[in-house]
């Protein structure tokens, strides 16, 4: 590439595709502000939009017969396919095809040959040259276009998410004309028109149900909506793409930019979160999301009656924050009292929520948990929560609109009283009668829906999932006669291209893909109804697995380690590599075989004493309590509509609100709207086989493994969000985190507050277990084990299970020569590592003393470790040597020592920790040793934290096994003397 071209590339990924993009869908259209930073970054002179034009001309081949006009940017393109990652070097030729889509807009002329004629003015294309132009354009506009949705794509979303997709005819302009709608500030009137309809972030709505949202704001003032979308909404042609521009947006949004738009309306800054759980007991949790971005910690602010409460809260994914702990907050307050106060010490950021009898709560994979929405979405599963009065005629309803396989919830620990739960509500038609007030939330704006449900969701900034467990597609259209879909490979609708397709009479299509066993890679789903050629609604699907990693682990596999030179906390908090010596995964690296002199011997366990019964903690109130004629409790409900302002043109809807509860009800404006109001209401026809919701199953921990092994590396939150998908709760998250490291797949990075920091996917070890045994610690994939399985052949056998959480493959019988697993990513150890990791360990009592101190912090109840008896019990004071569970609105787990005690401060440990440590003190170690098993033994809920752990679960390849009816967890096949040295360690 020349230098200016090379500039030019470069200044316009920086530009438009920079960091400040990452999650956000991206276009290379270019305003006038950012043309004049491009030429300025490139070292261009003169006009901004002539200089770049020249620079892309350069690149054309406009002399030459024999050559054809995009040669060199398609070869550089198939070039571009081996560094996907390297900026594309088609991009400013794309961006310049781009502006001249956008000048067809500023005429509201969308003609083809409008477009080209803008084309070849900008690029000054000779009169002869012309046809050869556009002719070898059409040849090569997928691959140029294909080459930027590719990068992006490589990259994750963390230059932002691709838009670049033909849509309506015109497939070869309509690519630049996808990119010439959407301007930078265009987004923020998209995201208010977003919140005042109600729409939650991520969700799929298809473009025909978009554009009947969108009219009516596109056509009024005051409107979100920025006047040069209005503008453009006047031309038919661009209405279709800033339509489909919006699902794209709505799609990928976040939830951040609170805009309070001037429309009259108040726009719900609060919502209901709700989390199932399953893990230690079926229980539900309530808490709040609002819709504000939080730096680090901050609190909400709750005006009760008596005064102010103050509740703290943590930053949520996207632009959310939400509550820190709900274990203090009364969960009746949280879903039937009236909520308001502000977030943070200023004014800047009120918020409010008033309950509602029926509250449909959509599961989003973002927050890893179920969200409160104002309707309920056509096609998606859904967490119904109703008051007990409402319960007949809501399950009327459901058993007229909703796919058969939805269930009541009940007897569910932490369910307020007066109400009720339905889980696995998937509405697939709406009523053609009048409805009471209680159900319009159970009734969908949409009428055409292409949703894809279920599947395993990988975290990322790119919507994707496991292809090890592919969503299934539910397809909806009202009154049609049969639908067709069809999932094509690649990014465009394609016959040629079409991998799946299943034709449906009736209105309703559910197609499971996990049967059709589709490879890592782009899809897109289409929607055909009634035999029509152009689809109605289209989704893009990404399929992911190990096999296609966004991090290789073999690469950086010394991303994080534990290190005796970075403290005596070492073997609790893995970090970046310090000296020599470290313990990475399953492999010790130059940590010395100390041969002690003498040993402890770990003593026979003997079970504890069962703990007395736990005192439950009071928990407070939030909000106001609704009174007895509010429509909370009474269902009558009372909407206010808007006063009707001369000048202003006519709306096809007004929206009503209840002055209570906030419930929102759309009425017919005109006599026209009405009718369509009653076309529009027509459901599933009764005759159509309506296949029921597949039944769930235990979560399959090989996909878990998977996931974790194609992200590779990731914050706590990303962990979180998968294990979310197999249970809500942040104790099973922290527990099954804490599984992954101590048997050695992962490393863990922690603060001084031992809270998580970030984690790394060890590179894969084969561990000797026994004689012909191995286990393989660390990362795996398919195409891995497939070639494990190649190598050993007939000599041995590989298999694959699930133990106690975690994926296990083992290998019995001969290994091939080490070389020949090295070529594949594969180390195997000579002997096990767990002796040499154990008599590397220091003393407990270093580790104690070493610990984070600070002055005894506010809390409202105080539970002490009793050591006798292995449990907690509330207590009044902290004020002897021990540790000690505080509570506020979460836990926070301390140690005292007798100079902590002299000095007025604390030491922070975990939950894990902290007891061995008062254990310790207490000369009464909490692990045993029990000979008949030839396990170690310790009370249920006291791991052994780190690679104190470690070293007990490397001698087996498993984790430690609970059994809960004893309160016991035991480290299976220890030998005595990896048993006497980690004992000797928790006794120093």
């Amino acid at each position: 590439m020349s230098c200016a071209y090379d500039r030019l590339s470069e200044a316009i990924a920086d530009e438009l595709f920079g960091s400040d993009q990452a999650g956000s869908p991206v276009y290379t259209l270019a305003d006038t502000l950012a043309l004049g930073r491009i030429a300025a970054g490139a070292q261009l002179e003169g006009d901004a939009l002539t200089a770049i034009a020249d620079v892309v001309r350069e690149k054309l081949v406009l002399d030459d017969l024999r050559v054809a006009p995009f040669r060199w940017q398609a070869e550089a393109t198939r070039m571009h396919r081996r560094e996907p990652l390297e900026t594309p070097p088609a991009l400013p030729l794309l961006m310049v095809l781009t502006l001249a889509a956008e000048n067809m807009h500023a005429d509201g002329n969308l003609a083809a040959h409008n477009y080209y004629s803008r084309l070849h003015r900008l690029l000054r294309v000779p009169d002869n040259q012309q046809h050869r132009v556009e002719e070898d354009y059409r040849r090569h506009a997928d691959e140029l276009w294909g080459s930027l949705n590719g990068w992006l794509e490589a990259w994750e979303g963390e230059r932002g998410i691709p838009t670049a997709y033909a849509i309506g005819g015109h497939a070869f302009i309509g690519l630049p004309m996808s990119q010439a709608v959407m301007r930078q500030h265009d987004r923020s009137g998209l995201h208010a028109f977003f919140e005042l309809e109600g729409m939650m972030p991520r969700l799929r709505l298809s473009p025909s149900d978009m554009g009947i949202a969108m009219d009516s704001y596109a056509t009024k003032t005051p409107s979100p909506l920025t006047a040069h979308l209005r503008r453009l909404w006047r031309v038919p042609a661009a209405r279709e793409r800033i339509v489909v521009a919006a699902c794209i947006e709505l799609e990928a949004w976040n939830g951040s930019g609170h805009v309070a738009a001037d429309t009259g309306r108040r726009v719900p800054t609060t919502r209901l979160l709700v989390f199932l759980r399953t893990f230690p007991r079926r229980s539900i949790e309530f808490s709040l999301m609002f819709s504000y971005r939080s730096v680090g910690p901050d609190t909400a602010r709750f005006d009760l009656v008596q005064g102010e409460l103050s509740v703290p809260t943590v930053s949520g994914p996207g632009g959310s924050t939400r509550l820190s702990s709900v274990m203090g907050v009364n969960a009746s307050s949280l879903a039937g009292e009236a909520l308001s106060g502000g977030l943070g010490s200023d004014e800047s950021r009120p918020f409010a929520r008033r309950p509602r009898r029926v509250v449909p709560l959509r599961w989003d994979d973002l927050q890893g948990a179920y969200v409160e929405v104002e309707l309920i979405a056509l096609g998606e599963d859904n967490l119904i929560l109703v008051r007990a009065d409402a319960r007949l005629r809501v399950e009327a309803h459901l058993a007229a609109h909703s796919r058969p396989g939805w269930r009541e919830l009940p007897g569910l620990s932490g369910l307020p009283e007066g109400w009720l739960v339905y889980e696995h509500v998937q509405i697939i038609s709406a009523t053609t009668e009048l409805i009471h007030f209680d159900l319009l939330p159970l009734t969908p704006r949409a009428r055409t829906s292409l949703s894809l449900r279920g599947g395993f969701v990988l975290p990322g900034l790119l919507r994707k999932w496991s292809s090890l467990e592919p969503p299934e597609i539910v397809a909806l259209a009202a009154g049609a006669s049969s639908l067709t879909v069809r999932v094509h490979e690649g990014t465009r609708v394609d016959p040629a291209t079409v991998v799946v397709q299943a034709d449906q009479d009736g209105e309703l299509a559910v197609v499971p893909l996990v049967e059709h066993r589709l490879v890592d890679g782009e899809y897109v789903v289409a929607m055909f109804v009634d035999g029509a050629s152009r689809p109605s609604s289209t989704a893009v699907l990404r399929l992911r697995s190990a096999d296609s990693p966004q991090f290789r682990v073999e690469e950086a596999d010394l991303r994080l380690v534990y290190s005796p030179d970075a403290g005596p906390a070492w073997p609790l908090r893995a970090g970046a590599v310090e000296g020599q010596r470290f313990v990475n995964g399953a492999r010790p690296v130059q940590l010395a075989m100390c041969r002690q002199q003498k040993r402890d011997v770990m003593r026979e366990f003997v079970p504890r004493e069962r703990p007395r019964a736990e005192i439950a903690q009071r928990r407070v109130r939030v909000g106001m309590p609704m009174t007895d004629d509010s429509c909370l409790v009474t269902g009558m409900h009372r909407f206010i509509l808007p006063p009707v302002m001369p000048g202003r043109p006519r709306t096809q809807t007004i929206a009503g609100e209840c002055t209570t509860c906030g419930l929102l009800r759309r009425f017919a404006a005109t006599a026209w709207a009405a009718r369509r109001q009653d076309q529009d209401l027509a459901g599933v026809s009764r005759n159509v086989a309506i296949p029921p919701l597949p039944q769930s199953n235990e979560p399959d921990f090989q996909v878990v493994f998977d996931a974790l092994n194609h992200l590779g590396h990731g914050s706590y939150a990303m962990f979180e969000r998968i294990a979310a998908q197999i249970e809500g709760s942040g104790l099973f998250a922290d527990s099954f985190l804490r599984r992954q490291e101590i048997v050695g797949h992962i490393d863990v990075a922690r603060d001084d507050w031992f809270r998580v920091a970030e984690w790394a996917v060890n590179s894969a070890t084969l561990v000797p277990i026994g004689p012909g045994c191995w286990v393989l610690i660390g990362s795996r994939s398919r195409i891995l084990v497939n070639q494990l399985c190649e190598l050993i052949g007939e000599h041995g056998q590989v298999s694959e299970s699930v133990d106690a959480e975690l994926a296990r493959i083992e290998i019995t019988g001969v290994l091939p020569a080490s070389a020949l697993l090295a070529r594949i990513g594969v180390t195997v150890l000579d002997e096990s590592p767990s002796l040499t990791i154990a008599a590397n360990l220091p003393a407990l009592s270093e580790v104690a003393s070493k610990l984070k101190r600070l002055a005894v912090p506010e809390y409202r109840t105080a539970e002490a470790w009793d050591t006798n008896s292995a449990s907690w019990h509330a207590t009044n004071s902290i004020h002897l040597a021990g540790a000690y569970r505080l509570k506020n609105f979460d836990a926070l787990y301390v140690i005292r020592s007798a100079d902590d005690i002299e000095m007025g401060t604390v030491a922070i440990g975990n939950a894990q920790l902290v007891k061995h440590i008062a254990n310790l003190w207490a000369n009464d170690p909490l692990a045993g040793y029990h000979s008949r098993s030839g396990s170690v033994v310790v009370p249920l809920g006291a791991d052994l934290p780190g690679l104190y752990g470690r070293a007990l679960s490397l001698c087996s390849g498993r984790a430690p096994r609970e059994i809960v009816e004893h309160r016991m967890l035991h480290y299976p096949s220890v030998p005595r003397d990896v048993a006497n040295t980690v004992f000797t360690q928790l006794l120093q």
